[in-house]
């Protein structure tokens, strides 16, 4: 990613300034489990404060705290000198301005930019708004931004990271003093990013105070001026940006040195003149769908392929196509093989029985049953097979669920909890660990490791590298080049709908890889 340069410093640092957020001996339990335990530290005012941990640290819970979605059990919050007495957004923000900006964002899709920003503090009349009025305050407000939206387009019609600058505006317009930011960048490509970078700077030159929660190293000490840590639901570090480096944040997070991800090419994999010779586990010729046209692509037993592409370029729509996950993806022309027979009316039952599985990029909407337990999201593919006379085998269901979340080493307290209770690492470990009820042949997998901590990453990068020396074909989708250069052995490249170009991954570069991307160059790789 192209970071723009250090945002402003404020003129009052460290222990000379003042305190926007005090966090005292702050604690959270949820029954048995305990979340927060004691946490203790200081938000400077106009400072970015980067928040660190695993996932399951105890950020997410600390955040719902400061924004009022939730009441500590224990301890409190001083803000700008005040005791924090009742934790409700509400009063979190008209009173203490602490606003936040979360991964799932809040917004009224069918509502005009306008609208959104300022709902419920609309000029005029309460019953009659004042529409000119209400473009006219949201101009100013998008302006103080430096951000160029028509305050007309209806927010759906926006991309996400717009969609996201919008949330940012509607907490201004409230009149927001600290801004709380929750993995703002997992979904944005570089350039989006680069976005919100320059609207945090604007913001920052105005006094704002920010808290940034994020698991991209160079993000934390392009941004912060001061990062604290969280392991287990307890301060375990805090520093001034310029007194600690990336590899120190790291281990204090897991509690470990943890040094760089053993790629793929630095492991002992199965020569590619074996793979050459065996029937290929996945073969697409000259598949079309909702996107993309004409992709041909051979997948062997035992291999890892990425699919790298701007969010455009159609390889989303491309993995939904093969598994059957949608019947407008389906339609198209082309053909798919899996295990050398004809795939022709895929669908996401038949992919199942055929021992194709399929990991979304979209977790909450697309992967996880968030009313469900977390047995019951792990083990929810071996209710055929487990059930008799029209019965589920409890017992044996438990049994089985509880080995495969056990593989994947997803932490949880119980398997009956609710799955929604676990951290995005462990729902994101919990999805993997579904699909091998079905022993897949083929695993097709979309941003396998978004929101997810460089301690779950590197789990689920050994488990994906076991399942290879298994036999089984990985094909992943992702925006992180980085992660592709890590754990595949071949990267097809998408441009506008099509592959443009396949390399052996140990002689990529991010830079050549972004050269085909962007369409600077024709298809100069091999196709099987």
């Amino acid at each position: 990613m192209t970071m723009p340069s250090p945002l402003d410093k404020a003129d009052a640092a460290g222990d000379q300034a003042d305190v926007a957020i005090r966090i005292q001996n702050l604690s959270r339990s949820f029954g048995p489990v305990r979340a927060l335990e004691d946490v203790s530290f200081d938000v400077t005012a106009g400072e970015t404060t980067a928040l660190l941990g695993e996932n399951g640290a105890g950020k997410s819970t600390l955040l719902k705290i400061l924004a009022g979605l939730q009441p500590p059990s224990g301890g409190g919050v001083v803000a700008f000198g005040e005791n924090v007495e009742s934790y409700d957004p509400n009063t979190m923000l008209t009173r203490y301005g602490i606003a936040i900006v979360p991964q799932e964002l809040s917004l009224l899709p069918d509502r005009s930019v306008a609208e959104n920003i300022l709902a419920g503090i609309e000029p005029g009349n309460r019953w009659f708004p004042s529409r000119r009025r209400m473009i006219t305050r949201a101009l100013d407000l998008l302006a103080d931004l430096d951000l160029v939206v028509d305050p007309n387009a209806p927010v759906r019609t926006l991309d996400l990271a717009t969609q996201q600058l919008i949330v940012v505006a509607r907490s201004i317009a409230r009149e927001c003093r600290v801004l709380i930011l929750d993995e703002p960048t997992a979904m944005l490509t570089p350039a989006e990013s680069d976005r919100l970078f320059s609207l945090m700077a604007t913001l920052k030159r105005a006094g704002t105070t920010m808290v940034y929660v994020s698991h991209r190293m160079p993000e934390v000490f392009l941004l912060a001026d001061r990062i604290e840590v969280l392991r287990d639901g307890r301060q375990v570090a805090g520093w001034r940006r310029d007194e600690v480096t990336p590899d120190q944040a790291v281990a204090a997070m897991v509690g470990r040195e943890l040094g760089q991800f053993t790629s793929r090419a630095e492991l002992s994999v199965a020569r590619a003149t074996d793979r050459d010779e065996s029937v290929p586990a996945l073969a697409l010729r000259g598949l079309s769908g909702r996107r993309h046209h004409g992709v041909d692509l051979e997948i062997r037993p035992g291999e890892i392929v990425g699919i790298a592409g701007l969010p455009d370029s159609g390889r989303v729509e491309l993995l939904h196509n093969i598994f059957g996950g949608d019947a407008g993806d389906a339609g198209g022309d082309g053909t798919v093989e899996l295990l050398g027979r004809p795939y022709v009316n895929r669908s996401p039952i038949e992919s199942v029985e055929r021992r194709l599985g399929f990991v979304p990029g979209e977790r909450r909407a697309q992967g996880l049953l968030t009313s469900m337990s977390v047995a019951e999201n792990v083990g929810v593919l071996t209710v055929k097979a487990l059930t008799s006379a029209g019965l589920l085998k409890r017992r044996a269901f438990d049994k089985r669920a509880t080995e495969l979340a056990r593989g994947f080493r997803v932490k949880t307290a119980t398997m009956d909890q609710p799955i929604t209770n676990l951290s995005g690492g462990n729902q994101q470990k919990a999805m993997l660990a579904r699909w091998i009820a079905i022993d897949p042949a083929v695993l097709i997998l979309d941003e396998p490791t978004r929101g997810v901590d460089v301690g779950a990453k590197a789990e689920i990068y050994e488990q994906l590298f076991a399942l290879a020396d298994r036999g089984v074909a990985i094909i992943c989708s992702s925006s992180d080049l980085p992660e592709l250069l890590t754990i595949t052995d071949r990267i097809a490249v998408m441009s506008e709908g099509r592959v443009v170009d396949i390399v052996a991954t140990k002689t990529a570069t991010e830079e050549s890889i972004m050269t085909s991307a962007t369409g600077a160059v024709t298809h100069t790789g091999t196709l099987a």
